[in-house]
């Protein structure tokens, strides 16, 4: 891995704490958290078909937005969607009518999902409605060799039908295993078993990755953004929710190598631990966003490595600062003397063409609260000066042990550029105008 541990971690955690807000914006958990119901049992699931349904669409531009119409056009009828549960009737007219629009702004009625139709959402409400009417849920034949299920549906599925209720009792019967939430996440995958739709919306293989359920316990469990509404499981025992992308990070980023299957999960959660064992998953989504984003394509060469988070930490980052990068002449100059003649008296110390690597970053400043800033100098905010600014300041870090504030000082910027270099990787972008 590039760098040290301390310092790997260090950048993740000042990213998850900057992004974890927007999080919420380009992902499916954000129609899981808006939808806050009172009942137990309605929210819970609510919140696993959101988890379900959570694959082979783009998230914000089809599902995040669908789902969110959705949740709108049941507020405005006063309905739960445990009302849609019950009723087969209800739940086709409300999922055959209500209206969302797309993110690319197209007007669109009713469910819409690359591979589930609406039969296939009506078979799976039969699947919740049997669990919370505790009638005819026969014990499954199919048995797994790793987990031991309980005997009893009716007796653990109590409080009518409350998905807690059955995941408490079958994590505290696996707290012996090596890894606990592996006993719940198969439970589930039994409890589901009653699906008459089509594949794959509910997950049948235990040797699978069985991402949507991975995903849908870290919603439940760990605190903001996720749900926090299991607090009885640690989330130190949660498991990666692993897919391709994750993958394709992982590996270009840490030199991490796993299967898409159970056993990969295994091993990237391991790897996880490694860097935080208190909450390992903490980094699930931040990874994740990586490759939602589109910063790190599945042709590196079209990765945008400027704007990834990860960029100071990854093995294979493309980006490479200019060596022979001239810095504060001529217009440049001009430029952080303007700066300087608004901001200098924040400054009790600037230092320029400063040394890194190598390389010379445009300038090193000391504000009088102790803040240290390193800036990169151009005329229009562009691709190249964010590379810059953040790998010089991992350069900083590695020589002085100082975490530096990247900054770029420019005359203007367009403004969708400048939000992502902002969001994504924490750059202050100030101009100076003219």
């Amino acid at each position: 891995m590039k760098g040290d541990l301390g310092y790997i971690v260090g950048v993740l955690d000042e990213a998850y704490e900057r992004l974890k807000g927007s999080y919420l914006e380009s992902s499916v958990l954000g129609p899981a958290r808006i939808y806050s119901a009172k009942n137990k049992v309605d929210r819970e699931f609510w919140v696993l078909f959101c988890a379900l349904v959570d694959f082979q669409v783009p998230v914000m531009g089809v599902l995040k937005p669908m789902l969110m119409g959705l949740v709108e056009f049941m507020e405005k009828k006063r309905l739960r969607f445990i009302e849609l549960v019950h009723d087969d009737g209800l739940a086709r007219r409300v999922l055959g009518r209500f209206s969302w629009v797309s993110g690319g702004g197209a007007r669109n009625t009713g469910f819409k999902h690359r591979f589930v139709k609406l039969d296939d959402v009506v078979s799976l409400f039969r699947v919740f409605r049997r669990i919370i009417e505790e009638k005819e849920y026969s014990r499954p034949k199919k048995r797994f060799n790793t987990f031991k299920l309980f005997r009893d549906f009716r007796r653990i599925i109590e409080e009518k039908g409350s998905l807690g209720s059955f995941v408490k009792e079958v994590y505290e019967d696996s707290l012996s295993k090596e890894e606990p939430v592996e006993g719940v996440v198969f439970g589930l995958v039994e409890l589901l078993s009653g699906y008459g739709g089509g594949p794959p919306l509910v997950p049948v293989k235990c040797t699978s990755a069985l991402k949507r359920l991975n995903l849908f316990m870290r919603w439940m469990v760990r605190p903001y953004p996720d749900l926090s509404l299991w607090n009885f499981i640690d989330k130190r025992h949660l498991l990666v929710s692993l897919d391709d992308g994750l993958r394709r990070v992982l590996s270009r980023a840490f030199s991490v190598n796993v299967g898409l299957s159970w056993r990969g999960v295994i091993d990237a959660t391991r790897f996880l631990r490694e860097l935080n064992p208190d909450d390992p998953v903490k980094y699930d989504y931040l990874l994740s966003r990586v490759s939602i984003m589109g910063y790190c394509a599945k042709e590196l060469e079209k990765s945008r490595c400027h704007l990834c988070p990860l960029v100071n930490v990854c093995e294979a980052s493309r980006f490479k600062p200019e060596p022979h990068h001239v810095p504060l002449r001529g217009k440049e100059r001009e430029i952080f003397e303007k700066f300087l003649s608004v901001y200098g008296e924040e400054f009790d110390s600037v230092t320029t063409e400063y040394p890194l690597e190598g390389y010379r970053a445009d300038a090193v400043l000391h504000r009088r609260n102790c803040e240290t800033w390193i800036v990169e100098v151009e005329e229009k905010l562009n691709y190249n000066a964010i590379g810059q600014v953040v790998t010089y300041r991992y350069f900083f870090f590695k020589t002085r042990g100082v975490k530096a504030k990247p900054v770029i000082v420019c005359l203007r910027s367009d403004k969708r550029l400048r939000e992502a270099c902002e969001v994504e990787q924490g750059v202050e972008v100030v101009e100076v105008g003219g």
